[in-house]
C-alpha cells in the first residue's frame, strides 16, 4: 500500500513539474519580445538632451533632440585603434548624419564643420556627412554622449560634447 501511494505521489510530482515547466516556456518568447521592445521604446524616450548651434542653416539657429524625433535611432559598433594600440569606441546610438543633413535642408554643400565645446573642431567632407558609418551620437555604450563619430577617419575626426555645426556651401 505505502509503494502504491508512493509511486502515486511521485507521478503527481513529476506530472505537475512537467506541466508548471511547459507553460513558462510557450509564454517565454512573448516575454522577451515585450522585454525587447520595451528596450526599444525606452532607447527612443531615453535620448539625451542636446542643443547644437547651427550656422549656414536657412532660417534654424538651433538643433535639439526634439527635432531629430522624427528619424530613426541608429546602432553600430565602431572600434578605432589609436597610434598607441590602444582601442576607442564601442556600441554608438544616434542618428546618420547624412539624416540629420537632410532633416535640416542642408543639400548643397561641400563641407561641415563640427566643433565641440571645448573648440576643438573638424570639417566633414561631403562624402564623410553621406558615409554609413558617420553618426551624430546620443550614448556611447549605453552612457549619454552627444558627439560626432565618422568611423571612416581616425579617431581625430571624432567630435565629443558638440556645441556647432557650420555649414559651408
Amino acid at each position: 500500500m505505502k509503494k502504491k501511494l508512493l509511486t502515486l505521489a511521485l507521478v503527481m510530482v513529476l506530472g505537475v513539474g512537467l506541466l508548471g515547466c511547459s507553460a513558462p516556456a510557450a509564454n517565454s518568447g512573448k516575454e522577451e519580445n515585450a522585454s525587447k521592445t520595451e528596450t526599444t521604446t525606452q532607447s527612443q524616450e531615453t535620448v539625451a538632451q542636446f542643443s547644437i548651434t547651427l550656422e549656414g542653416v536657412n532660417g534654424k539657429t538651433q538643433l535639439t533632440q526634439a527635432d531629430l524625433a522624427a528619424l530613426p535611432l541608429v546602432e553600430k559598433t565602431i572600434k578605432m585603434t589609436k597610434k598607441d594600440g590602444s582601442e576607442t569606441g564601442g556600441v554608438f546610438q544616434g542618428y546618420a548624419l547624412k539624416d540629420v543633413a537632410k532633416q535640416l535642408g542642408i543639400t548643397d554643400f561641400t563641407s561641415i564643420t563640427m566643433a565641440a565645446s571645448d573648440g576643438y573642431s573638424k570639417a566633414y567632407d561631403k562624402a564623410t556627412v553621406e558615409a554609413e558609418d558617420s553618426l551624430l551620437t546620443v550614448s556611447l555604450d549605453g552612457e549619454e554622449l552627444v558627439s560626432v563619430v565618422a568611423g571612416s577617419l581616425g579617431s581625430s575626426a571624432w567630435v565629443q560634447n558638440i556645441s556647432k555645426m557650420s555649414v559651408v556651401k
